[in-house]
């Protein structure tokens, strides 16, 4: 009779283990492997995707690298939602999005709509990566995706590559995805820089991640340059290796390109505010050591002479913060989350400056400091090349 009933348990269990009626085949996907996002006419909005197409992994003979692994199709709706179950209609499969790699948004959409808006699906859905990168295109974005890859096999692949690897050796722009855009949305400034692309080349057949994008509440306000996104970079404690130049200390008519270079090795900055009555005050520390990856014009001899390069470089890097600092003041953005820093300290201040924050940064004092240490001259001697022994 035990037997039985235990027979009959198992049954039970069996019956409710759940099966495969919803399943859904590879074969009935469309992986989607990039975004563009674009402004069209009567307030609707046109959207590629770049769908990856299976190919064989070998090259065909005869044609050198094999055929192209990804296709683009265009829809159009008057929302996201919309456009985007239009897939369907052009691939004959359901759209998946586990794999998206890169969101492009046309800046000229920005400036009339929040980004926020555009991407609201994104964050309510279960099925794109928060991990996504996300960038603003220079005029249309769809025309980016059309464009082809110097190495990677699609252009969304390749975007990924320039800003995971440009964010951690040069900083000349930076890594956004949309959970980095989700956080800047819904903090105390609103300020999110993203990665602006171009076109780059002779005929513009290349693509090049120039500078960052500025959105403040999800709305365009401007680019920063290439030059500009390193001194963030380092303010926020991001710098964690880069070249920096040194200008020579006398430099002669014929030689007003030649520069020393710094590779950095380590790097360490701190932003300190003090809040005086209604004044806001910052304290900026910098510290980094660095090895000499170019000498071009500076002999160091003696301890004295390396002390005096150091510096030098100090100086080049103070003056390279206070003028990008000077610059957010005169456009009034924080984009080195200082509101963030005083909300975080002292909510109940915030609350009072929220309203006209931009004015009081503005206004903010500042006062920075630099240190330097040169680590080693490389295995050169520690002098030009070029110069007479």
């Amino acid at each position: 009779m035990r037997k039985i009933a235990f027979a009959g348990c198992l049954m039970v269990c069996v019956l409710l283990l759940p099966g495969c009626w919803d399943k859904t085949e590879l074969t009935d996907r469309s992986f989607i492997l990039g975004l563009a996002i674009d402004k069209a006419d009567k307030g609707m909005v046109d959207l590629t995707v770049q769908v990856y197409k299976p190919v064989h992994s070998g090259g065909s003979q005869g044609k050198q690298g094999g055929d192209i692994s990804y296709i683009n199709v265009h829809t159009k709706g008057k929302t996201m939602f919309d456009g985007i179950r239009d897939i369907i209609l052009h691939t004959g499969r359901k759209a998946q999005w586990s794999h998206l790699q890169a969101i492009i948004v046309e800046d000229q959409l920005v400036q009339t709509y929040p980004v926020g808006e555009v991407l609201d699906l994104f964050y309510r859905g279960h099925e794109a990566r928060l991990s996504s990168s996300f960038f603003i295109a220079h005029g249309k974005a769809s025309q980016y995706l059309e464009m082809k890859p110097l190495i990677e096999k699609t252009i969304s692949q390749q975007l990924l590559q320039i800003t995971k690897f440009s964010d951690r050796h040069n900083y000349k722009t930076t890594d956004t995805s949309l959970l980095d855009l989700f956080l800047g949305l819904r903090s105390q400034t609103g300020i999110s820089l993203v990665p602006y692309i171009t076109k780059s080349g002779e005929k513009e057949e290349e693509l090049v991640a120039n500078g960052m994008a500025v959105l403040k509440n999800g709305k365009w306000k401007g680019t920063v340059s290439s030059q500009d996104s390193r001194m963030i970079h380092m303010l926020l404690n991001k710098y964690k290796g880069g070249i920096i130049r040194v200008p020579c200390e006398t430099q002669s008519d014929s030689s007003d390109a030649s520069d020393n270079s710094l590779e950095v090795l380590s790097f360490h900055s701190k932003l300190k505010p003090r809040i005086e009555g209604e004044a806001v005050k910052l304290q900026v520390f910098v510290q980094f050591s660095a090895a000499i990856g170019e000498m071009r014009c500076t002999k160091l001899k003696t301890p004295e002479d390396e002390k005096e390069f150091a510096e030098t470089a100090a100086r080049t890097v103070e003056q390279s913060l206070r003028k990008t600092l000077d610059q957010m003041k005169q456009k009034k953005l924080d984009l080195i989350g200082l509101g963030d820093r005083i909300y975080r300290k002292d909510p109940a201040q915030w609350k009072r400056w929220k309203r006209n924050w931009g004015e009081r940064f503005a206004d903010t004092q500042i006062d920075i400091k630099v240190k330097v240490e040169i680590k080693n001259s490389g295995t050169a001697i520690p002098k030009p090349l070029s110069m007479d022994k």
